[in-house]
């Protein structure tokens, strides 16, 4: 029987590349990703201060109010931003929502569904837009933070949000401590809360997601959470 080996060096190595794409794959997101510091910069002015994500930079101003009442309350948050790299252009952010509770004998529940919408122009493709509402969550992720759940349509690119403990302590005492993002089931970025300063998992350089996951941790980090403010 002739073995034909170049057709079998051929099949190995298409093995050895497989396996190696499905470790990667497999391999926790912090290690896929670029981990960046949030920077501070001088934005255009006090109220509007500036930032810096690696190439990513902008300014971003975030307001809220609350309505108290013996029987009910409204948080309401409201954020505009602009971020800017050399292959982004140009993206401004509008976003906005809140959530209403009612109290019943000293007991806070949830009236209204968080909800927190963005709109996006400039270099934003046309049909770009996020939304975060409430989410159920897992058992032990309700006990951990906050349980939200979003997504951004970027193009023909779709990122998915979810809040997920990415470092720090084990518990947020009640507030919000940070999210992955996945797109199609596999996680490519994250933001992390749980710390000092906002810490941003981004997809590394080169990659199609990129700008899109910036733009969605953007958003979020400039959502004055409801949860984050009691």
């Amino acid at each position: 029987m002739r073995v034909c080996w170049k057709a079998l060096i051929l099949g190995l190595a298409g093995l050895i590349v497989g396996a190696g794409a499905a470790a990667a794959q497999t391999a926790p997101m912090t290690e896929r990703t670029e981990r960046i510091g949030l920077e501070g910069r001088r934005g255009p002015s006090l109220f509007r201060p500036g930032f810096a994500i690696g190439e990513y930079t902008g300014s971003a101003t975030s307001r809220s109010s609350s309505t108290r009442l013996p029987w009910q309350s409204r948080d309401m948050a409201r954020a505009e931003f602009s971020l800017t790299s050399p292959g982004l252009g140009e993206v401004s952010g509008d976003c906005g929502g809140g959530q209403g509770h009612s109290h019943i004998l000293g007991i806070t529940f949830d009236r209204d569904p968080l909800s927190y919408d963005c709109v996006y122009a400039g270099a934003a493709p046309a049909n770009a837009r996020f939304s975060l509402a409430l989410s159920r969550g897992s058992l032990s992720g309700r006990i951990q933070q906050p349980q939200r759940a979003g997504e951004l349509v970027w193009g023909d690119i779709t990122l998915r949000a979810e809040t997920k403990r990415i470092g720090g302590l084990p518990f947020g005492g009640g507030r919000v401590m940070g999210y992955v993002f996945t797109r199609d089931g596999v996680e490519i970025g994250g933001l992390d809360l749980n710390g000092f300063r906002p810490t941003f998992y981004l997809p590394p350089q080169g990659s199609p997601d990129r700008d899109a996951a910036a733009v969605l941790a953007v958003s979020l980090f400039a959502f004055q959470d409801p949860a984050n403010r009691q």
